[in-house]
């Protein structure tokens, strides 16, 4: 997976998932693919370590709409490959949902990336190429802070959700989970 397995929504992953038997592997900055300083490189580098693994999830890698090319070009390699039995979670955001216009590329971003995991989510149901699903989360733990007042998710639910996602059955396919924590409670 992408980011850094000691911090945010990366450590509670690597953790519910090696609870549960998982190896897992980080790929981040702290050891060696950084997607700002050579994004193409690293896509690659990282796509030929991703074929060792039966799961890729696409979590930490925003910078300059990585993370949509990140999961295109996995999810092409693969299917290339005839890898029909992988799958792809590629992490987003609510806010994915915002119409109004914004100096800051984020929400964009989690736009692209919802619109091209739906489009390979449902191909993955009817061709042979790996299954790919979108998660999106409202305010995370880590990011109340920044918003004082809202209602967060833990970091653990969140993971838990995910762990939960990637162990339905083969014959099922969730193609998109979309989680906010209720404001009003």
């Amino acid at each position: 997976m992408t980011g850094n397995p000691n911090k945010d929504l990366c450590a509670s992953l690597v953790k519910v998932f090696e609870v549960n038997g998982h190896e897992t592997f980080c790929v981040s900055r702290r050891n060696g693919y950084d997607f700002e300083d050579n994004p193409y490189g690293t896509i690659k580098r990282v796509i030929d370590l991703a074929d060792s693994y039966d799961l890729f999830i696409n979590l930490y890698a925003n910078y300059f709409f990585n993370a949509s090319v990140l999961a295109h070009k996995l999810f092409c390699d693969w299917t290339a490959k005839g890898f029909c039995d992988k799958r792809i979670v590629n992490i987003g955001s609510t806010t994915d949902r915002v119409q109004k216009s914004n100096h800051n590329l984020y929400h964009y971003e989690k736009r692209m990336l919802r619109e091209i995991s739906s489009g390979q989510s449902l191909q993955s149901v009817w061709d042979k190429s790996p299954k790919v699903h979108y998660c999106s989360f409202g305010t995370l733990e880590n990011r109340k802070d920044q918003n004082p007042g809202r209602k967060v998710l833990s970091l653990e639910n969140a993971a838990q959700y995910i762990y939960w996602l990637v162990s339905q059955p083969k014959e099922i396919h969730i193609n998109e989970i979309s989680i906010d924590p209720v404001q009003f409670v």
